[in-house]
């Protein structure tokens, strides 16, 4: 099975690395610039520079699936997600999947399931990453299973680090919504494995400890200043994964992310 990695950043790279492990998998890699290319070889995967813009590869998208895991942060990213929908059919690539966000549920103080999702712009990016879903939800010329993942941490990205030293922060007592990487990288491999296409996922550990006490955890572990939390409460949510541990029957390697620190 060839699969294609549009995106070889902080998740994209760890994934490439463990899907070349699988010899049933031929895996190939992107990066937009030169520099990556020979650390994506490393990782076992063939190498290709694609920019959506202007340089798109024949050989990369001759694949079984594309996984896309480019953060919506990119320069171009809403332009190039809709140029890459009417692209793929082109590849004749028949299987996706859409590295999403939890970041499009409303913060209305409750727990929040996939049909809760909305139109919201990312203070971040200001784009609606629901609409970039709709992209490859609605199209009929391929499958898109589209997971949506939980704020990430993991191996070089140390939460201590998120808010260490920092002061005046509200909503201490918010219940957190964090996955690690290599539960990001496993639920990826069910999925491809189970083949289960044309379904949208909440991704997200199962416990949910507040800001304060997993952050103060958090930047103590790594010898770093406390946070300082002021009593200003702010709207928050839970983010439910029971779907996905139900339909390929998951069960999180680190479902307590208070246990890593």
């Amino acid at each position: 099975m060839k699969i294609s990695i549009l995106g070889c950043g902080w998740l994209g790279m760890a994934l490439g690395r463990k899907l070349a492990q699988n010899t049933e998998y031929e895996v190939k890699g992107s990066t937009t610039g030169t520099i990556k290319l020979e650390t994506i070889k490393t990782a076992g995967m063939q190498a290709f520079r694609v920019d959506l813009g202007d340089h798109c590869p024949d050989a990369f998208f001759e694949s079984d699936i594309l996984i896309i895991t480019i953060p919506p942060s990119t320069e171009g990213f809403e332009k190039n997600m809709s140029n890459l929908v009417h692209l793929l059919p082109v590849y004749k690539i028949e299987k996706v999947v859409f590295i999403s966000t939890t970041s499009l549920y409303p913060s209305l103080n409750q727990e929040v399931l996939e049909e809760d999702a909305d139109y919201l712009k990312s203070p971040h990016s200001g784009i609606s990453m629901l609409a970039i879903e709709d992209l490859f939800r609605e199209s009929a010329e391929f499958q898109t299973t589209i997971i949506r993942f939980a704020g990430l941490y993991g191996p070089g990205r140390e939460p201590g680090r998120f808010l260490a030293a920092r002061s005046g922060l509200k909503g201490a007592e918010n219940p957190i919504n964090l996955i690690h990487q290599d539960d990001c990288i496993a639920i990826i491999e069910n999925i491809i494995g189970q083949g289960v296409w044309g379904e949208t996922f909440n991704a997200c550990s199962d416990e949910h400890p507040t800001r304060k006490e997993f952050y103060t955890r958090a930047a103590e572990s790594l010898g770093l200043g406390a946070p300082g939390f002021s009593n200003q409460p702010t709207s928050y949510k839970v983010v439910n994964s029971d779907k996905l541990k139900s339909i390929i029957g998951y069960k999180f390697i680190h479902p307590d992310a208070m246990k890593d620190l």
